[in-house]
């Protein structure tokens, strides 16, 4: 596992994309952005031979800082509608905002397929090991709600923060 260090500019967008932290919309969406960019520069692909995937809703932004730092390929995926056909390049990236339990992830895994995180809960590490970049691990496990602050084992959807939802 390869975890991005936290720089100040990195906290302070960390900050920004934290449940509590009460941001929505596009400040939340350019923070993803950035920390995708950040965490392209050490991910180890040839960009003309790679293919970012950003699972659907929620990874667009943080696929689309990857795809900018890196100047590859991009497709979208939904797990829910989509099957999944690996892209033919050598190198593939698949992008998330939040891995909870790794479950949408996990069917689609490959050996040589990379993940790539702004946060992952750390009962999820395991699973991915040495195919995993994040931005940050959390002890955090929450389901995701349409509600602004996090109460017990709900806690506000990141997706639908995203997109301005809440």
């Amino acid at each position: 596992m390869f975890e991005l260090e936290h720089t100040e500019q990195v906290k302070r967008l960390i900050e920004i994309t934290e449940s509590n932290s009460g941001i929505s919309g596009p400040e939340l969406a350019k923070a993803h952005i950035e920390l995708g960019r950040l965490l392209s520069a050490y991910l180890p692909v040839e960009p003309m031979d790679t293919t970012v995937i950003a699972m659907m809703r929620g990874g667009i932004f943080f696929a689309q800082g990857i795809y900018f730092g890196l100047g590859c390929k991009f497709q979208l995926f939904d797990p829910k509608k989509d099957q999944y056909i690996r892209p033919q390049t050598k190198y593939v990236i698949v992008a998330d905002s939040v891995i909870n339990t790794g479950s949408t992830i996990k069917p689609i895994l490959e050996p040589d397929t990379l993940i790539a995180s702004c946060v992952i809960n750390e009962k999820a590490v395991p699973f991915f090991q040495y195919q995993l970049y994040t931005v940050r691990v959390s002890k955090n496990s929450f389901v995701g709600s349409n509600i602004k602050k996090q109460e017990g084992g709900k806690g506000p959807d990141t997706t639908m923060r995203l997109f301005n939802l809440i």
